[in-house]
């Protein structure tokens, strides 16, 4: 059951929505979501402090499929979009993941899956630097400099790539601001939980 009695209804305004949370909450479960966000918080700092020239390898492998099939999925948009939607790929699935958890009245969910996206934003961030001065290995094999790089081609296209570390550095501090948000988010749910947890 949740806090609220009444269905949700266009009444219920947006702050309502965002901080119903169940009251009927196991301990146990309330402690393994802590214990849940605790984790994410030290990844999603080890994410923040990490250098914009090397990537993170385990996040990056959280997304790197949905990068792939962002590809695909864009495909029929043209060019501009196949190439960005390796990119747009990662992040939508967390999107969507995120709505679908909060549609469902799974809120501490939703902000898991939005602290999720930052960080893909932050890995994203990381291949956009890489764009300025190619050394990272890509999939296909080889770096930027010898084979196709999706932010070389985008930057060149729209003539941004003596800018692409600027941009690269504003990604991931948008990345980690929304990383942070979510965090507390589900933080604050938690804790609204906290003096409603159920001894079972």
């Amino acid at each position: 059951m949740s806090r609220r009695s009444d269905p949700v209804d266009d009444r219920v305004s947006l702050r309502e929505r965002l901080l119903d949370v169940p009251w009927d909450v196991p301990r146990p479960v309330w402690y393994g979501r802590l214990g849940l966000l605790a984790v994410i918080a030290v990844w999603a700092t080890s994410v923040v402090l990490s250098r914009m020239t090397e990537p993170p390898t385990l996040l990056h492998l959280t997304v790197i499929l949905f990068h792939e099939a962002g590809h695909v999925i864009f495909m029929p948009f043209g060019e501009a979009l196949r190439v960005a939607g390796g990119t747009l790929g990662q992040l939508l699935m967390p999107l969507v993941c995120a709505v679908a958890l909060h549609r469902r009245g799974d809120n501490f969910g939703a902000a898991i899956c939005l602290a999720w996206m930052g960080m893909s934003v932050m890995d994203a961030s990381v291949y956009a630097y890489d764009a300025a001065d190619p050394l990272l290995p890509l999939i296909g094999g080889g770096t930027g400099s010898d084979s196709f790089h999706d932010f070389i081609f985008l930057f060149e296209r729209y003539g941004q790539l003596g800018h692409a570390r600027g941009w690269a550095m504003a990604m991931k501090a948008l990345g980690a601001i929304a990383a942070c948000v979510a965090l507390a988010w589900a933080a604050v749910l938690l804790f609204l939980q906290s003096d409603q947890l159920e001894d079972r």
